[in-house]
């Protein structure tokens, strides 16, 4: 399990939207705003280092620009 979880997590802070986005449409709903929470904490929580806001912030960017396409 922890392999998946550690890819998973690798693909959602890929910095590549498209992979972002793939790692994400192969989980539910309710995971999906589990994780959006998640990285909504790690890019504007202190605590975190700023690579790991940084791509917290892509991964939200990302999923932004792909709500507002269709």
């Amino acid at each position: 399990m922890t392999d998946i979880l550690e890819d998973f997590w690798s693909e959602v802070l890929s910095n590549d939207p498209d992979r972002v986005l793939a790692a994400l449409a192969g989980v539910s709903a309710a995971e999906r705003d589990n994780v959006i929470r998640h990285l909504q904490r790690m890019a504007g929580e202190p605590g975190w280092r700023e690579a790991q806001r940084a791509r917290a912030q892509a991964a939200l960017d990302a999923l932004r620009a792909s709500s507002t396409r269709g």
